[in-house]
């Protein structure tokens, strides 16, 4: 019965990227989600209240680590950048867009994500 209500979830979670994925600028790269410690990592070890994910793409690495409170962000190649969050408070859903200040690196965005 856990694993049905499981696989609902994530069915849920991959209808509403797919229709988000149409939210992305067109001229700019996606970072993947390449961990997310609620699927990854499910059960007495993610019980600590503390979601993880991290994207990746494209040279660079967003490591967010979203609590009851608080979300932190860490960017790889470090550097002056600018964080954009653009987000849908109906669906829980948000996106980051990273600029780098000198041109450094190319603008990315994160693949959606319900937080």
């Amino acid at each position: 019965m856990m694993e049905r209500a499981a696989g609902e979830q994530i069915a849920l979670l991959r209808s509403i990227g797919y229709a988000a994925f149409g939210r992305h600028d067109r001229d700019v790269d996606i970072l993947d989600l390449v961990f997310d410690s609620l699927l990854d990592t499910p059960g007495p070890d993610c019980a600590d209240g503390v979601r993880r994910l991290r994207f990746a793409g494209h040279g660079v690495t967003l490591d967010v680590e979203r609590t009851e409170l608080d979300v932190e962000l860490r960017v790889s190649p470090a550097g002056p950048v600018v964080v954009e969050a653009c987000g849908d408070e109906a669906t829980r859903l948000v996106s980051f867009r990273l600029r780098w200040d000198r041109g450094t690196q190319r603008t990315v965005r994160t693949a959606w994500i319900m937080l």
